[in-house]
Order: structure tokens, then sequence, then C-alpha cells
């Protein structure tokens, strides 16, 4: 119904969801400013044969958006715009994105739920000065920043390919930490947790595909340097997300090891981590059939139209 999303947005009554098609052209910044369901068929290109996204440049909140989701989507990044009086308990799964960023929002952007996401900002993915979020079951390939008592970290894989520290907690106070997997295939020996204090890591797993030693981990029950034997994670390439298999194979250490009695890492949690970004729920087209491709006028045209939902 509309070739610009702003324009749907505009048009849209609070509560609609918007469904955005495949495009070889990245969609343009956009601003949800009432409460709205944003969603794609995911994004790893290997969804549709034609190997297309839907690619957002910049997602920006402003007010009123609260409630708000964002799903199956690769976007640019994810922030605020100009005075905020309500942006609690925004729900951002399975996307592909660059960086989240909600920062001075006077405690008036809380709960917000960051799961499912591939994050590929290799300095800082996650960054927010609010509370009661919760950042799990993510692929991160940075760190996160700012985060107070209030925030949860939990069932995240953060990857490392730096070859000096890595900040994977930058300027974060009293943080409980657990059940994620730090793994580097950099040179990395220090665990980076700059201008941090107090963090609680529990049942966190670190390792270095180099072969180097990673600082022991302050907290409980951690496996420090401790290979998490993924599935399939071919040397040199461990960190490439759409290649690779991240499911704890039957003889690692961090199967059930879980504070909750799951897997470590991003498929714990009970959570359905779904590697091409697939919303939960929604129908995926897998076979069109034309029966009768020579018709003459007036006919009609005969079309199979199967499809299965994700389990």
């Amino acid at each position: 119904m509309f070739t610009n999303i702003q324009n749907a947005i505009d048009a849209a009554t609070s509560g609609d969801i918007i469904q955005i098609h495949p495009s070889a052209t990245t969609y343009s910044n956009i601003t949800i400013n009432k409460t709205l369901t944003l969603v794609g068929l995911g994004h790893d290109p290997i969804t549709n044969n034609q190997g297309l996204t839907a690619t957002l440049s910049t997602i920006y909140f402003t007010d009123n958006a609260t409630n708000s989701e964002i799903k199956g989507l690769t976007i640019g990044s994810i922030g605020k715009n100009g005075t905020i009086t309500n942006l609690d308990n925004i729900h951002i799964i399975h996307n592909k994105i660059f960086s989240i960023s909600i920062t001075q929002a006077n405690g008036l952007a809380d709960n917000w739920i960051i799961e499912g996401n591939y994050i590929y900002n290799q300095n800082t993915c996650v960054q927010t000065t609010s509370d009661g979020w919760l950042i799990k079951n993510n692929f991160m390939l940075g760190g996160v920043s700012n985060l107070n008592v209030t925030n949860l970290v939990t069932n995240n894989i953060f990857f490392s390919t730096n070859n000096t520290i890595d900040n994977f907690f930058l300027t974060c106070t009293n943080t409980v930490i657990s059940n994620n997997i730090f793994v580097t295939n950099g040179n990395m020996t220090e665990f980076g947790i700059s201008n941090s204090t107090n963090l609680d890591f529990r049942n966190n797993l670190t390792y270095s595909y180099a072969g180097n030693t990673i600082v022991t981990l302050p907290g409980t029950n951690n496996l420090d340097n401790t290979n998490p034997m993924f599935v399939n994670t071919p040397s040199g390439t461990e960190h490439e997300f759409y290649n690779n298999d991240y499911h704890l194979s039957n003889s690692s250490l961090g199967v059930n090891y879980g504070t909750d009695g799951t897997n470590i890492g991003i498929f714990g949690n009970n959570f359905l981590f779904d590697m091409q970004g697939r919303p939960d729920l929604m129908p995926y087209p897998t076979d069109i059939t034309i029966n009768n491709n020579v018709i003459a006028p007036g006919q009609n045209l005969n079309v199979n139209f199967s499809a299965i939902q994700k389990q």
C-alpha cells in the first residue's frame, strides 16, 4: 500500500502492524511516534531466492512509541529523537542491527527487551542509561555500555576479533552478567571492563581461539579459558555469523550450565534463537506452482501456494 515506510507510519493507528517487504534498495530513516509493530521476513538473504532483505537506515523512537516492537529487519542503528515522555517497554527481536543507543532518557525509556538479534558493531553494540533493560540471547561482535544494577545481560555470545583489549563492558556498574559466552579469535588476553565497577559474573565462559589465556573473570561458577565446543566454527572464521552453527555440542561444559539449568549462550534460556532472523509465528512461503501457464483470455490461472510456520 505504501512505497515509503514513513508514510505508512504516519497513516497508521496506534497498535497497527506494518509489514515491510524485502527490497534491493535500503529504506530511508524513519521516526516512530506511536505504538507500532514493524515486521520483516528475516535478516538473512537465504530466506528468499533473490537474496533480499528489508533494510532500514536508522529507526528513531520519539514520544509515545511505548510498547512498540521491531522484528525480522536489517537496521543500521536504533536511537531516540526529540523530547521523550514515554518510551518504555520497547521490544527489539530477531533483527540484524549495527548498534542501539538510548542515552539521556531520564528514566523514561525503561524496560526494553533486546533479544535474538545479531548486533555487529565491533565497539559498542548496546548503550543505554535507562533502567530495567534485558539484553538476552544476542550474538554481538562488540560490547555494551552504561548499564546499571537494574539491567541484566544473559545468554549472549560476545565475540571479539580485536588483537588488544576489547571493552565488553564500558562504564557499567553493579550489572548482573550471567550465562554468556565470551570468545575471541584475535590476540587479546585481557577482558575489557573499562571504567566499570562491581560487575557480577555468574556462569559465564571465556575462550581464545588463538590459544591465549584470558584473565579470570570475577564472580562465581565461571568457566574460564574453556572451549565452548560449538557444533561448527571452522578455524579462522569462528566469528562469521551466517556460516557457523553456535549450538553447543553434547560434550560442551556449557550444556545445562546456566543459572536456570539450561545451556549457556544464545540457544539457552528456552529461547528459540533463529539464525535467519525470522519472526516467531509468521508463515513463510515455500512453493508456488502454476498449473496452467498457458491460458485464453477470461480463463483462470490456477496457482498452488504453500507456506509453513517457523517452529
